[in-house]
């Protein structure tokens, strides 16, 4: 491991103390589980298939299984309207 050091505001600091005292817990073990979950949502945000979760419209329309090429065309064609 590498050591790093870091500058937190005193609040911050605070907090981290408290749930690392709860959780029995290291303030450096906090730290790598919320650098964790910070590199793991930017991957799962650069992952364009999630992009396409909930695009074809409400559930049980019908026109789902049939056709969800063309549902999915649609809500990417509004999407990239709205930008």
């Amino acid at each position: 491991m590498n050591r790093v050091q870091i500058l937190l505001p005193e609040e911050q600091d605070r907090q981290l103390e408290m749930l690392a005292r709860k959780r029995r817990e290291s303030k450096a073990s906090l730290v790598r589980r919320a650098l964790h979950l910070l590199f793991r949502s930017e991957q799962i945000a650069n992952e364009p298939l999630l992009d396409l979760i909930g695009q074809a419209g409400k559930v049980g329309n019908g026109r789902a299984s049939s056709a969800h090429d063309q549902l999915l065309m649609d809500a990417e064609r509004r999407r990239n309207r709205q930008r």
